[in-house]
């Protein structure tokens, strides 16, 4: 039978005590290797275990190098990962890997323990999610993909919907033919780039009804310190208001060499300029994000400039 690595960076799923805390590495995977004794299953710890909360793409591409290595021996992969950021990671792990191996990112709403660590938690979800992941894994296409509560998903198609409930994720299923293409980007990833990755500023600006004035005095006040990335969360199809003051203020952050994507705060959809709120954004020289999910954005972005974001003419790589 072929052999599972199972992952543990973290998260719910391996949390203890009050408040929760991610239970030290070594003693967590003894655990896990007591509950699940597989003999075709292996564990091994991240190279950075936290709160999901606090993880960013720099983790994300340590992991993958990790895994990369890993690939020597094994084909099937499962990350045990904390769920507020777990489609974040799906995503980039997409974005990264292709089709290049089996992956599952899943994590819990409850952790799998009780809060001294010693026994299992009576009414957590993380054991049936593991279970459900491992009884996925070979038998899944190849590719990247997010699990939870008995549910697959598309890994770059996902949003979290629910703080609590069990059903927290929401994603394109892997029934659905559509797939999102990846950016294939490890063999372009190493080391030095898991530190330049955490120096990218992104910024996203989510547009609420606002007098067009307003927003320009808001992105001003980046031009003397502009981000790597500015992602513009705007209404519908991808409309804002229309004012010149608007369009010149967009135009000087671009000009500083700012990236600067459109995006919605629909959640599906495609976006369109057929209204002319939205129309006048085609005469500048930003992006559209294709709108998969925010976490495909998140890792489409930031693994595109980590790699071109000196390019002067960096909207030709901004292709999907």
């Amino acid at each position: 039978m072929n052999r599972i690595a199972i992952i543990y960076m973290g998260g719910t799923f391996g949390c203890i005590g009050t408040p929760l805390t991610p239970m030290a590495a070594p003693l967590f995977l003894r655990q896990l290797q007591h509950i699940f004794p597989q003999s075709h299953v292996d564990f091994f710890a991240a190279p950075n275990i936290q709160d999901s909360s606090t993880l960013d793409i720099g983790d994300w591409i340590a992991l993958s190098l990790m895994i990369d290595k890993l690939r020597v021996d094994y084909q099937h992969f499962i990350v045990i990962h904390g769920t507020d950021t777990l489609h974040y990671a799906a995503a980039c792990l997409h974005h990264i890997f292709a089709q290049r191996l089996h992956l599952i990112v899943t994590g819990s709403q409850y952790p799998l323990l009780e809060h001294t660590g010693q026994a299992q938690h009576p009414a957590s979800d993380a054991w049936q999610n593991l279970n459900f992941a491992l009884a996925q894994i070979l038998h899944i296409q190849a590719g990247v993909y997010l699990s939870f509560n008995q549910h697959i998903y598309q890994a770059a198609s996902c949003y979290k919907t629910h703080t609590q409930d069990l059903q927290a994720f929401f994603g394109t299923s892997t029934q659905q033919t559509h797939t999102i293409d990846s950016l294939n980007m490890l063999p372009k990833l190493h080391l030095q780039h898991i530190e330049q990755a955490r120096q990218i500023r992104l910024l996203n600006y989510y547009n609420v009804p606002n007098r067009p004035e307003n927003i320009v005095m808001d992105l001003q006040s980046f031009r003397q310190n502009p981000p790597h990335i500015l992602i513009l969360q705007a209404f519908g199809s991808g409309n804002l208001p229309n004012s010149p003051a608007l369009q010149h203020t967009l135009q000087q952050l671009l000009d500083t060499g700012c990236w600067v994507i459109l995006s919605s705060q629909v959640l599906q959809g495609a976006l369109s300029q057929q209204y002319a709120t939205g129309s006048w954004l085609a005469n500048l020289p930003l992006v559209f994000d294709p709108h998969h999910s925010q976490a495909d954005l998140y890792a489409r972005a930031v693994l595109l400039y980590l790699c071109h974001g000196q390019q002067r003419h960096w909207q030709q790589f901004w292709t999907f």
